[in-house]
């Protein structure tokens, strides 16, 4: 089994999409824990408004690459389109940030939000 943490961001519906987000994970991998919901201001001027943002730790016993996959399919599901980024509405996005405890994406290093999200959960293994 494969430990996962993920962040999840919206600015659109965020409450509702970020639930959305949650229960379709719920679904197709097991929720170890969920962080504190953190609202931080958009990088770059064409977002429309603040971001809400959430870690989740999940364990799956896909490969890292089905995960991925599965991982856009459902902000696809939720309204997540090519064209959704340069209009600056995000209803959500689902970013892989540790696979087994080694980190696979920047933004863990770039943004206080997502290192103060993910350092609530990456410790223990309740909900």
């Amino acid at each position: 089994m494969n430990t996962v943490i993920i962040m999840l961001g919206s600015n659109s519906s965020a409450e509702i999409n970020i639930g959305l987000a949650i229960k379709k994970l719920s679904s197709r991998f097991k929720i170890i824990k969920e962080s504190s919901v953190i609202t931080s201001k958009p990088v770059g001027s064409h977002y429309l408004s603040d971001f809400r943002n959430k870690a989740i730790k999940l364990s799956s016993n896909k490969t890292l690459k089905e995960t991925v996959s599965i991982l856009k399919s459902i902000e696809i599901e939720i309204g997540r389109t090519p064209d959704s980024k340069q209009l600056g509405i995000i209803p959500i996005d689902i970013d892989l940030i540790f696979w087994n405890e080694n980190q696979v994406h920047t933004d863990y290093d770039r943004f206080e939000f997502v290192k103060e999200c993910v350092d609530e959960i990456q410790c223990c293994d309740s909900k």
